[in-house]
């Protein structure tokens, strides 16, 4: 288990908030002690990728992925509903 993971963003899915470009720092740490909330931008692997989304909804230990930018993000309208081992963890830091 990685505590700390860094991220180059591909694409515009999560703008104005994180653009195409920019790193981001990922940490688990956050969700050993307590769970995912709504509005956390978490990491997950999906389909054999990374992705990083926020979550826009909680069903049944399932999380609903969106992109801030609705009209360009691959996210839970497309690829499901994700669980929880799928998530690597939060977003904690913005690099430039």
């Amino acid at each position: 288990m990685f505590f700390f993971s860094r991220f180059v963003i591909h694409g515009h899915s999560m703008e104005p908030t994180i653009k195409n470009g920019q790193t981001v720092l990922v940490s688990s740490i956050p969700y050993l002690f307590s769970k995912p909330k709504i509005g956390d931008i978490v990491a997950f692997g999906k389909e054999g990728r990374v992705f990083i989304k926020r979550i826009a909804r909680i069903e049944n230990g399932k999380y609903f992925m969106r992109g801030d930018n609705s009209r360009d993000s691959i996210d839970s309208r497309q690829i499901g509903w994700i669980g929880k081992k799928e998530i690597v963890g939060r977003v904690i830091y913005y690099l430039s």
